[in-house]
């Protein structure tokens, strides 16, 4: 006599019910521990320089004064397209890099746009930026 097998339908279906709960914590999980960093600066080569070479050669250096959103060459006031003209007028990719030094002068609240555009315009004319600070406290480090 034969054996008859009985096969048994299976339910073959995965349970997925819990799936939805799990996607939805990964998600609050990732977007809690992401850290969402906005660029603050900009990388600028500084030329250094002796104190005594720095009052010699402050004469002969232009400078760019940045007071409360308006800008000044050489204390005339400019807008942005007549500084980048007078930067083209210097000529400056040909000369020398320790004549290539532009002077950068800030005081109050200035718009970090408005640095920016100073030194994007700098160094788009083959210039270096020299920054101009104050001392504070009266000493020196």
């Amino acid at each position: 006599m034969a054996w008859k097998r009985e096969r048994r339908k299976r339910d073959t279906v995965v349970p997925t019910d819990s799936l939805s709960d799990v996607a939805f914590l990964l998600i609050i999980f990732f977007i809690l521990t992401t850290s969402i960093q906005r660029l603050t600066g900009f990388q600028a080569e500084i030329p250094s320089a002796e104190r005594a070479e720095q009052s010699q050669q402050a004469e002969k250096m232009p400078s760019i004064g940045l007071r409360g959103g308006g800008m000044t060459w050489n204390d005339q006031p400019v807008d942005a397209d007549l500084l980048r003209a007078k930067l083209a007028d210097l000529r400056l990719p040909s000369r020398p890099e320790s004549e290539r030094v532009i002077v950068v002068e800030a005081s109050g609240k200035v718009p970090y746009q408005q640095y920016f555009e100073v030194l994007s315009a700098i160094s788009g004319a083959g210039g270096v930026v020299g920054i101009l600070s104050e001392e504070r406290g009266g000493s020196s480090k």
